[in-house]
C-alpha cells in the first residue's frame, strides 16, 4: 500500500543551529528561567558506535561532529546544535548558508523506507540519513519548498549499511 502522507503531523523537536552553543545555552536559561543552563554535550572520542551505525550526506559517508544541548519546552523540545567545521554536515551547510536559525522540524514515523519513498515521490528526496543502531532518521530536501527542512525519525532495529545503500 502506498503511503499517503509523511506519517505524522506532530512535531517532536525543532532543530536550531548556532555558532556559539555555550552562549545560546546561557540565553535559553535566562529567557526561560531554567535553574541551570541546558547541558552542552560534546563528542565523546572514546565512544564506540553501534556496528550498524552510519551517516550519509548526499550518498557519501561522513562523520560530522557537533556540540548539542536539549531545551525542554514541551510538548516539543529544541535540539540546539553547533557543528564542528571539520566534516560536511547538514548543520554546517545550514549555518554557512543561512547563519544561526531553525534548521529542521522533526517528526516520528513508522515505516522509514515508505517515508523515504513518499518524500522522494513528492519532490523532496532525503539528502542526509543517519543510522544509530537504535534509531534512524533522514533530512529531506524541503527547505525551498517549505522554508524549513523536515526530519523523519524512526526507532527500532534497522538494516545494515549495505542494505541501506541498496
Amino acid at each position: 500500500m502506498a503511503q499517503e502522507n509523511l506519517g505524522s503531523r506532530e512535531i517532536v523537536k525543532v532543530g536550531i543551529v548556532v555558532d556559539d552553543i555555550e552562549k545560546a545555552a546561557e540565553y535559553y536559561q535566562k529567557i526561560f528561567r531554567f535553574e541551570t543552563a541546558p547541558a552542552v554535550r560534546l563528542p565523546d572520542p572514546t565512544k564506540k558506535p553501534d556496528p550498524r551505525a552510519y551517516r550519509l550526506l548526499r550518498g557519501e559517508k561522513t562523520d560530522p561532529r557537533l556540540k548539542c544541548c536539549i531545551v525542554p519546552l514541551g510538548p516539543v523540545y529544541l535540539e540546539v546544535i553547533e557543528p564542528y567545521p571539520d566534516q560536511p554536515s547538514p548543520w554546517l551547510e545550514y549555518l554557512q548558508k543561512h547563519g544561526p536559525g531553525v534548521c529542521f522540524l522533526s517528526f516520528y514515523v513508522d515505516g522509514f523506507e515508505r517515508t523515504l519513498d513518499f518524500m522522494k515521490e513528492n519532490g523532496a528526496p532525503a539528502f542526509f540519513v543517519e543510522e544509530k543502531g537504535f534509531e534512524r532518521y533522514a533530512y529531506f530536501e524541503t527547505q525551498k519548498l517549505l522554508g524549513v527542512t523536515l526530519e523523519a525519525k524512526e526507532r527500532g532495529e534497522k538494516p545494515s549499511v549495505e542494505e541501506a545503500q541498496s
